[in-house]
């Protein structure tokens, strides 16, 4: 439909185009301006511009969501960095503040020590180490026993016997301890070597037990004693006994 207003004329002609979809305003004899429109000029009714800036604001609004997403990842990274370290230098100063005492270390390798029952019957040497809170060669040799103990505890039983304690003084008799810290050294068949007496060097202890890990060739035929001689040997509580073998029934 096609609207005709004239300047100096009232009267208006109205025309169905053939379309009828259409509506134009046209004014006769007006000169446009391109940058304005006042009433009565063509004025295309086309919304894509519209459309076309939606979708911009909407990609805009999505980059700019994807942005604060990093940027809130990248600061959580971030402050977990930050506290990570701030707990180790607070970790490191604690145990600066607060070491671990050669008391705490007897105590804590008791706790976890091997059974009885274990000496003679898994297949592997023991060291029984025979203790006391009071003793001070024992706190000296405490470090050098844990390391060792960290270095051969899946193929050695470690057991610790408070001497203190009276429930152990019939171990304590039975291996003849007159002296602390006393290390009985026990093969894997459960017989007793020696007894290293005083605090004693990681190398030694580490010689003797290699020494009894090391299997003899003809164990049992040729020889009875199934591992090799241990260079470093003290104090024999079971020289004069008619065997040298412990053993505690599971």
């Amino acid at each position: 439909m096609k609207l005709y207003l004239s300047q100096h004329d009232d009267s208006t002609e109205k025309e169905d185009s053939s379309s009828g979809n259409n509506l134009e305003f046209i004014v006769a004899d007006r000169t446009k301006d391109s940058r304005s429109s006042e009433f009565g000029d063509f004025i295309p009714l086309n919304n894509n511009n519209v459309a076309d800036k939606m979708d911009q604001t909407q990609a805009s609004g999505a980059v700019a969501s994807e942005t604060e997403i990093i940027e809130r990842n990248r600061l959580r990274n971030i402050v977990i960095a930050v506290s990570s370290f701030a707990f180790a230098i607070i970790n490191y100063c604690w145990q600066l503040t607060h070491p671990v005492t050669a008391l705490e270390i007897l105590v804590a390798m008791e706790k976890q020590s091997a059974p009885l029952t274990s000496i003679g019957n898994n297949g592997k040497p023991t060291v029984i180490d025979f203790w006391a809170p009071w003793c001070s060669n024992c706190k000296v040799a405490a470090t050098t026993l844990q390391a060792v103990e960290k270095q051969y505890g899946d193929k050695v039983n470690f057991i610790m016997v408070n001497g203190d304690d009276g429930r152990n003084w019939p171990l304590i008799q039975l291996f003849g301890v007159d002296a602390i810290p006393h290390l009985a050294l026990l093969s894997d068949e459960g017989d007793v070597e020696t007894a290293l007496i005083g605090p004693m060097s990681r190398n030694v202890l580490r010689a003797d037990l290699d020494a009894l890990l090391t299997k003899r060739e003809g164990c049992g035929e040729v020889t009875p004693v199934c591992h090799e001689e241990l260079p470093y040997k003290m104090y024999d509580a079971f020289g004069s006994r008619e065997s040298r073998r412990i053993n505690f029934q599971r």
